[in-house]
């Protein structure tokens, strides 16, 4: 018996999961940053995958060592999305996510997905074809406290009727695992772009969905 079998319900981020959308998010940041004086490390944006871009921003702007004011904050996120925004039209599936959904459907696994995005642009950039195989999506403006606090897992579990421990995480940054892992669940870390040591606090770590469907 596969991983299926000890589970109930999986919970899955977007962002690096199922959507390869991280270098976009990273580029708008970086040019964002540029734009306002801010030199942003890419490692970091992609460790901070699934965090709210409030406080990522905040963090950005004290790194650099400038005066953190709610102006300048509301300035790097609004200029991060107008750049996430024309870099995102190429935004697409990874190979095999249709079928990951498609695989936990047919082992009767309940699925919700879990991301730090925003609802509006869930609504913009999440494949149509994806949508109908998830019971329940939380995004980053759903909850008080975003990853790596465990509200956003523990809340999709919740809507599904389940609790954490009945759960299988699929997780690619540090933040989504510790929110994860907190919250009770079982986290698979996919190695979309992050090492081993990055993803260290997942149960276990995968190349790809395909090595995940497999597990199942």
């Amino acid at each position: 018996m596969g991983l299926a079998g000890d589970f109930q319900g999986i919970l899955v981020d977007m962002d690096g999961v199922l959507l390869d959308t991280m270098s976009a998010h990273v580029d708008a940041w970086v040019r964002a940053g540029a734009a306002l004086g801010l030199e942003i490390d890419e490692r970091e944006i992609y460790r901070r995958e699934g965090e709210k871009g409030e406080i990522s921003a905040r963090d950005f702007i004290k790194a650099a060592g400038m005066m953190l004011t709610k102006a300048r904050v509301q300035t790097l996120l609004d200029t991060k999305q107008r750049y996430l925004a024309q870099l995102s039209r190429g935004m697409k599936a990874f190979p095999h996510a249709a079928d990951l959904l498609r695989a936990c459907q047919d082992r009767q696994l309940k699925i919700a997905l879990v991301t730090g995005t925003s609802r509006a642009e869930w609504e913009r950039i999440f494949p149509a074809e994806l949508r109908p195989y998830l019971a329940a999506t939380i995004c980053g403006d759903d909850v008080l406290h975003g990853k790596p606090n465990p509200e956003p897992y523990m809340t999709a579990a919740r809507l599904l009727g389940l609790q954490g421990w009945q759960c299988l995480a699929v997780e690619n940054a540090p933040y989504g695992i510790e929110s994860a892992k907190t919250a009770g669940c079982y986290v698979v870390g996919v190695r979309s772009y992050l090492s081993d040591e990055d993803l260290g606090q997942a149960d276990r770590l995968v190349d790809d969905l395909a090595e995940l469907i497999r597990l199942l």
